[in-house]
């Protein structure tokens, strides 16, 4: 067993993202980057999605000198997405033996994360609403740090519980997860409720997956899974 056990969370923890109404949410974060200053080619290079729009402003943005105010810009842009999240996240319903998981995990003395491109908000909250799980720690967009793909979340996550990549696993449902969990050289395990999905992680190298955190729990042979 690992001494730190890293998940996403949007379809890997909880089914977050048919909850929310994230056309919507760019209909209200695109004005607000474009008031602020971002630059048109930005909207044209990304015509859609709101994650994505916000890490490509991030990157844009960070190598600017006016840190204060590109700080306070990316904090609202993040909050803006975070109201979408949490119009929606009382509803997320947790995927096939998450609670059960996570917790069977800690029973064996592992320290658990989420480390998730959503707020660390809107994260808390669903653990409030789903008291059977807990978790020690949770790194998510309003660290500022950059998203997953890039490893910046996980080594935050590592840097928290002061543990060595190699002691360390992240469960994730997407080819950023992959990548972030390669870039960072720590184990990774896929979750793939779809065909679709898990194809999406076949292909882009993963070889651990598994269709729910039940299935993932029953290959650990973890405690919860046995019984």
């Amino acid at each position: 067993m690992y001494k730190l056990w890293m998940f996403d969370f949007d379809n890997t923890i909880a089914r977050l993202e048919p909850e929310v109404d994230w056309a919507g949410g760019r209909l209200t974060l695109e004005p607000y980057l474009r008031s602020i200053g971002a630059p048109d080619q930005l909207f044209a290079r990304i015509p859609r999605g709101n994650l994505p729009l916000y890490d490509a402003y991030r990157t844009l943005m960070l190598a600017q000198t006016n840190q204060p105010r590109v700080t306070e810009g990316l904090r609202r842009a993040s909050e803006i997405i975070e109201k979408i999240e949490l119009a929606g996240v009382d509803r997320a319903q947790p995927l096939e033996g998450a609670i059960e998981a996570l917790e069977a995990l800690k029973e064996t003395g592992a320290a658990v994360a989420i480390v998730t491109s959503n707020s660390s908000r809107t994260v808390a909250r669903w653990f409030n609403r789903n008291r059977g799980a807990s978790v020690d720690a949770i790194v998510g967009r309003d660290t500022m740090l950059g998203l997953k793909p890039a490893p910046d979340m996980l080594i935050r996550a590592l840097e928290l519980f002061s543990v060595d990549r190699s002691e360390a696993a992240f469960v994730g449902d997407s080819e950023a997860d992959l990548l972030a969990a390669r870039s960072c050289s720590v184990r990774f395990y896929g979750i793939a409720a779809t065909e679709v999905a898990r194809d999406r992680l076949l292909a882009a190298g993963a070889t651990e997956i598994f269709g729910s955190p039940a299935a993932l729990a029953i290959h650990l042979n973890l405690p919860a899974a046995r019984g």
